[in-house]
């Protein structure tokens, strides 16, 4: 992994436990089922994990540096 692809997941790791660490806040004070803060969570793992597989920087593939030369 290059650095840049650390520091991407460092950042969108800690981006997401802030907001997950906001939302069970403001479920706790309002709503205090265990149920809601289940499904937030479940919600920020996914979206978090759909984020980081969709605008990851990706390295080359082989091939592609095979087609370049």
């Amino acid at each position: 992994m290059r650095k840049r692809q650390i520091k991407f997941i460092l950042a969108l790791s800690a981006l997401s436990v802030f907001i997950w660490i906001v939302g069970e806040l403001l479920i706790a004070e309002f709503i205090n089922n265990y149920y809601v803060s289940l499904g937030w969570a479940l919600c920020c793992l996914v979206a978090c994990c759909a984020y980081s597989v969709w605008k990851c920087p990706h390295e080359p593939d082989a091939d592609d540096e095979k087609e370049d030369n």
